[in-house]
């Protein structure tokens, strides 16, 4: 399952999100109570204790059930290690190269410690889900993601950026060893007010490109 953030408001408005736009409403009205503390005539304003209490009734009432449905494919367990004769700064430009041409902007690349940080995007296909047999829905992504469920509605990525970890060091006689981590951590946005963090798995579609073009065959 994945992590699921944006403060306890944001995780309470998470669950009323896709069943209780009225009591999404009356939420948002307590929030900006708390917030700003606003005297309105012939009302008190509510201190975090009541507003706390009240969302607890509301969380009680409206109910949240997340489900996260586990992969059926198989996909590597173990990082994935290729050889090549080009040297490192060569093989770092291949692949940004790789990046671009999948549609992936990269916002942090820190060389020495192997991190590549994608910026956030939207309906990229370098990102999917299986479908109900287990096949990728996007046969060439890159990464494939476990469904979340909430109140029998699917989240879907509005915006996602992924951390890869992609490891490149020389072993001598002029070859390098590039070493491909199969867990990409994804973060995304199902709604204005949440971000999931998950524990993304590569397709293997991104290390057979980098074995195709860097690879010693």
């Amino acid at each position: 399952m994945g992590r699921y953030s944006g403060g306890f408001f944001g995780e309470i408005k998470m669950i009323l999100l896709p069943s209780s736009p009225t009591l999404l409403t009356y939420l948002s009205c307590l929030q900006n109570l708390v917030r700003k503390q606003i005297s309105l005539p012939r009302m008190k304003v509510c201190n975090k204790i009541h507003v706390f209490a009240a969302m607890i009734g509301i969380t009680a009432i409206n109910g949240c059930n997340i489900n996260s449905i586990p992969f059926k494919g198989k996909y590597a367990d173990s990082p994935v290690e290729i050889t090549s004769t080009k040297p490192i700064d060569s093989i770092w430009l291949n692949i940004t190269q790789l990046f671009a041409g999948k549609g992936l902007s990269i916002k942090k690349l820190k060389k020495e410690k192997g991190l590549i940080v994608s910026t956030k995007s939207s309906n990229n296909p370098a990102y999917t889900f299986e479908d109900k047999d287990g096949q990728l829905i996007e046969p060439e992504a890159w990464i494939v993601l476990e469904e979340e469920w909430v109140n029998k509605k699917k989240w879907n990525p509005k915006k996602i950026f992924c951390q890869w970890n992609i490891q490149i060091t020389e072993t001598g006689k002029g070859l390098s060893m590039i070493k491909v981590d199969p867990i990409v951590w994804c973060t995304y946005y199902p709604n204005m007010f949440t971000n999931v963090e998950q524990r993304g798995q590569s397709t293997g579609k991104l290390e057979k490109l980098l074995e195709r073009s860097l690879g010693t065959h």
